[in-house]
């Protein structure tokens, strides 16, 4: 498994989204395909005079940044959801958040342009003239895009979770006096505590459940989740592994892609290597 293959599950790890992402790559070309002939056909039908490459470098500029921004947007949406519970705290933060997006996509599109216009124009690209005029402008029409790509993500996420359920992929484990129930997919790797096993989840979040080992790998492969034994006290969602990196002892050290390393035991490395195949 590649490095590229794992960062787009972690990014995009579920079928709905990855099918999401497609759309928003299809429907940010299409926009900046009619933008630019448009672009164009009013500047002929005005008796106007422009470089024609032009426009199309300025509407390509702008999806690949917008492009390059969404799976973040996206992550965001999934880890940060807003609800009728939550929206007097989160709202802010998606206000905050549709900023951000706003600042990123001008920074990206502005560099491209300037560096596509150094190379194939060999002249200069200004932006701004009035900063707090064109900041305005821009984030008027960012918010837009913005609200639309989140209000399509929580649709998709919310659609996906009955399915996962159906589906078998919400787990129930017994944590101390309480039942917690998980979504499956949320797994990163667990590692033994003694009598217990330390859950960790893609978010960071963390749960002791007394089970053993081998019971929370068959829970897991019956919910549907790639996961491989590593290690006799380690448990790893295939995914999200990144890289592995031999020892000279037979073992072996795998990273996963938030970069957090965990040990390969030589009796595991065969089982490792089939996973990955």
């Amino acid at each position: 498994m590649t490095k590229a293959t794992a960062l787009i599950n972690w990014l995009l790890p579920t079928r709905e989204e990855r099918l999401y992402f497609l759309f928003l790559i299809a429907i940010t070309a299409a926009i900046a395909c009619v933008n630019s002939v448009t672009v164009i056909v009013d500047a002929e039908r005005s008796g106007g005079i422009i470089d024609t490459r032009l426009p199309w470098l300025y509407e390509i500029s702008s999806a690949i940044a917008l492009l390059a921004l969404y799976p973040a947007l996206l992550l965001a949406v999934r880890r940060v959801p807003l609800t009728t519970d939550n929206w007097k705290t989160h709202l802010p933060l998606y206000i905050g958040f549709s900023v951000l997006f706003s600042a990123a996509h001008v920074t990206a599109m502005v560099a491209i342009r300037k560096l596509a216009i150094w190379l194939l124009f060999d002249g200069t690209y200004t932006f701004f003239g009035d900063i707090l005029r064109e900041s305005a402008y821009e984030y008027r029409k960012d918010v837009i895009t913005f609200a639309m790509v989140v209000a399509l993500a929580h649709i998709i996420q919310a659609r996906a979770k009955p399915a996962t359920a159906e589906g078998g992929k919400r787990i129930q484990l017994k944590s101390g006096s309480q039942t917690i129930l998980l979504n499956a997919n949320d797994f990163a790797y667990a590692k033994a505590a003694g009598n217990y096993v330390e859950l960790l989840l893609k978010s960071g979040e963390t749960h002791l459940v007394r089970m053993s080992m081998s019971a929370l790998e068959a829970t897991l492969k019956d919910a549907g989740v790639a996961v491989v034994r590593i290690h006799r006290s380690y448990l790893v969602a295939v995914p999200l592994v990144t890289e592995v990196t031999p020892k000279g002892d037979g073992d072996a050290e795998l990273k996963l892609v938030d970069g957090t390393p965990l040990p390969v035991s030589r009796r595991y490395r065969a089982k490792l290597a089939e996973a990955l195949s």
